[in-house]
């Protein structure tokens, strides 16, 4: 075979490999996700062109790793995620979940997440047994080329070999409350008064993404974490 005939053999084959968006993510307790849900429609009422509609089209939730996976490997990536299982486990159980202010970026509105060992280690445990699933070479946003450096490039060396800029030491937990590109939202997020509260995850979820960093589903399953002792904190 010539280099010529080489060449568009592999293009073909890259051509042909199918991507698919997953969010691998710990799910809010049933009580923390209704109240994450009652603040995103309250929200509605003084944002009205916010983006985000958590319990009709989308569920709140808190992303351990955001990325395009090559679509045929998601029974592989299931399966990873079921053997490091245990281990997600013994950490997610315990894991203290502390949700506390607002954070107003560009046109989002993140209701943030108190960063700990725990939520760490879930993430960087996720991202280092998956993230040989990956698309290769993903787009660098145009939003990373406007960063300072280092950060610039450390974003874009995160991206090439995990395909996310937001892992490891970049990991900002947070669950996305809004998205609105018309309306104040620091005005609207007054309005609201969101409060702190903190909880215990039941479960890690695979799931399929929507716009503005929302997530559909755990439609690719959801791994329940052994709390059921675990009760709401205040």
């Amino acid at each position: 075979m010539s280099h010529k005939l080489v060449i568009i053999f592999v293009v073909c084959l890259i051509a042909i490999v199918s991507s698919i968006e997953l969010d691998i993510h710990i799910n809010l307790d049933p009580t923390t996700n209704q109240i994450a849900i009652n603040y995103n429609n309250l929200l509605h009422k003084y944002a009205p062109n916010d983006q985000v509609f958590l319990g009709t089209e989308s569920i709140p939730h808190i992303t351990l790793y955001l990325t395009d996976f090559v679509e045929e490997q998601i029974p592989t990536i299931q399966n990873e995620v079921s053997q490091i299982f245990p281990l997600l486990n013994q950490a997610g159980k315990n894991c203290l979940v502390e949700m506390t202010t607002i954070d107003i970026s560009a046109q989002y509105g993140m209701w943030t997440v108190q960063n700990n060992q725990c939520l760490q280690y879930l993430s960087d445990l996720v991202v280092n047994n998956t993230f040989q699933y990956i698309t290769p070479n993903q787009s660098i946003p145009s939003w990373v080329y406007s960063l300072p450096e280092p950060l610039r490039d450390e974003k874009i060396a995160m991206i090439k070999k995990y395909g996310s800029p937001n892992v490891f030491d970049q990991f900002q937990p947070h669950v996305t409350l809004a998205w609105d590109e018309i309306d104040n939202l620091t005005i609207a997020f007054n309005e609201v008064g969101v409060q702190p509260t903190s909880f215990y995850s039941p479960s890690i979820g695979i799931g399929n993404t929507g716009p503005y960093g929302t997530v559909l589903d755990n439609f690719y399953g959801t791994f329940n974490f052994d709390n059921n002792n675990k009760i709401k904190k205040n």
